[in-house]
C-alpha cells in the first residue's frame, strides 16, 4: 500500500515511472492524481472487515478467513467489471467518447447511433476497434 503525503490518499496500486538519480535507474509510485512521489506504507486495517491490524500480518487481512472471503470478493468483483466492459451499450458509450474527442463534436447517444454509427459501419471499418 502507498500514501501520497500530498493528497493524504492510500492507493494499491500506483503507476510507476522510471527516474535516473546518480547514474542509476529507479523505479518511483507516482500518485495518479497529483503525480507527486508516494511513500510505501503498512496497511493500518484489514482490508476486508476493516478492523485494525497489529503490526504482524503483511499482507493486509486479520485471520485467514477475511484473506478467503476478501479474495472472493475480489474475484467476484473482476467479473462484475468484465461483465460492464462486454455490454454493448458501454462499447457504443465508448466509441461514443472517442469519435466525440477525435472529431471535437459533442453528439448523444441516440445522436451518434442514429447519424454517425451507420455510417461507420457502411465504410467497412470496425468502428474505433470494437
Amino acid at each position: 500500500m502507498y500514501y501520497c503525503t500530498d493528497c493524504k490518499i492510500f492507493i494499491e496500486s500506483p503507476k510507476f515511472k522510471r527516474v535516473k538519480r546518480d547514474g542509476k535507474i529507479i523505479h518511483r509510485a507516482l500518485c495518479p492524481v497529483c503525480s507527486e512521489e508516494l511513500i510505501m506504507s503498512a496497511p493500518e486495517y484489514c482490508r476486508y472487515c476493516g478492523t485494525r491490524l497489529t503490526g504482524n500480518e503483511k499482507d493486509g487481512f486479520c485471520t485467514d478467513n477475511c484473506r478467503r472471503l476478501g479474495k472472493r470478493l475480489w474475484t467476484r468483483e473482476l467479473s462484475r467489471r468484465r461483465k460492464i466492459k462486454d455490454d454493448p451499450i458501454a462499447r457504443i458509450l465508448r466509441m461514443l467518447t472517442s469519435y466525440n474527442n477525435e472529431h471535437k463534436t459533442r453528439y448523444s447517444y441516440g445522436q451518434f447511433v442514429s447519424l454517425i454509427l451507420p455510417l461507420l459501419d457502411k465504410k467497412g471499418r470496425n468502428a474505433y476497434g470494437y
